[in-house]
């Protein structure tokens, strides 16, 4: 259970470990809160996938109330349908409504949580609420050692924290031919909103740009922040060097054709854009921002790391990064080293343990 298949890292997360497990047998479900017309990501056939359409935003709390007792009502509804021997949801607000639809019901949930809770900062109620239930879920799944850690000082059952990182699955190799990237360019994608930093890197590229004047950036990505981030670009005289790809369904591929990748959030859960770049040979520049960068680079040794909100320091990773060929070609080569622990197989043999024995 999730609150949609849009377009995410948890989302993809869950569409593509769905698949996986109902290839190895397994009877599965897949529910959203979002009816399924609004799926970004594509699921296995033989998945069972049930969009509740249930997912509109309220702007009045009595109406935000009535409206999640609705969700409330429909998920219990699905779990008693499907009758499964256990629930996995995602993602902290769903997680608290599949604890609720769940109560009294003979069925073990497990929950995972997507992001650094110590960086994402939910609203009071949804903290309180995580609070009283997450200890009723069978197990709780995070991505990293240090929000286990977080976790684990909050919750009076500790063993029930799980740690599974994201899988990396490289995608198709074929660029659409509709969409030619200019080159030669770096490349950053994500949802644009703060969180991912996208001013931080256009400032940044902008300090760049004047030394290497062939060299573009494209940014894969929608979001609420998406015509500021333009009007940033223009503003600095950017406007012909900064493309806006929006959400590109084959991010792979893109990947392939780019001369670098660029994470620049101000904070993650554990970005599996980076794996996914990582996967395709990029050598990566990225800020060490609480949580995932640092390990899935393993402290610098697979990519380059600069400080959080820092955009001179991010401009000068990315300029010695293009000035050294010899640079680039050897992390490209540690890209499969890189993504040895987050292989198929292995992730989703953890989630099958997990959701057999929790």
């Amino acid at each position: 259970m999730i609150s949609s298949l849009g377009p995410g890292g948890a989302e993809r997360i869950m569409s593509l470990l769905a698949g996986e497990l109902v290839a190895r047998g397994h009877d599965v479900w897949l529910v959203t809160l979002a009816q399924t017309g609004e799926d970004f990501f594509l699921v296995d056939s033989r998945v069972h996938r049930l969009g509740l359409g249930l997912s509109r935003e309220s702007t009045r709390i009595w109406d935000a109330l009535y409206a999640n007792v609705c969700r409330i009502r429909a998920l219990r509804r699905a779990v008693m349908s499907a009758a499964p021997d256990v629930v996995l949801s995602f993602m902290t607000r769903t997680n608290v409504l599949v604890l609720l639809a769940c109560n009294g019901l003979r069925v073990r949930v497990v929950v995972s949580e997507r992001v650094d809770p110590a960086s994402h900062r939910e609203r009071l109620l949804w903290r309180g609420l995580r609070s009283l239930l997450y200890p009723r879920a069978d197990a709780v799944v995070v991505q990293t050692e240090r929000v286990a850690a977080w976790f684990r000082r909050r919750l009076w059952r500790r063993d029930r924290v799980v740690v599974i990182p994201n899988l990396v699955v490289p995608g198709e190799q074929t660029l659409d031919p509709s969409e030619p990237p200019p080159q030669p360019f770096i490349l950053g994608a994500g949802r644009l909103v703060h969180q991912k930093g996208f001013d931080i890197l256009i400032r940044a590229f902008g300090a760049v740009a004047p030394d290497a004047p062939q060299l573009q950036l494209v940014i894969a990505g929608e979001g609420p922040e998406a015509q500021r981030l333009r009007e940033l670009a223009a503003g600095l005289g950017l406007g012909f060097r900064v493309t806006f790809l929006g959400n590109v369904r084959n991010l792979s591929a893109l990947m392939r054709h780019a001369v670098a990748f660029v994470l620049s959030s101000r904070y993650e859960g554990f970005p599996n854009v980076l794996l996914e770049a990582l996967a395709c040979g990029l050598p990566i520049v990225a800020t060490d921002c609480p949580e995932g960068p640092r390990e899935i680079l393993a402290h610098g040794q697979y990519g380059l790391l600069v400080p959080c909100n820092d955009a001179a320091a991010l401009a000068g990773a990315i300029a010695r990064l293009m000035a050294d060929a010899q640079l680039r070609q050897r992390l490209s080569a540690l890209g499969p080293i890189a993504t040895a622990p987050y292989e198929k197989c292995r992730v989703v043999d953890a989630w099958e343990s997990v959701l057999a024995h929790s």
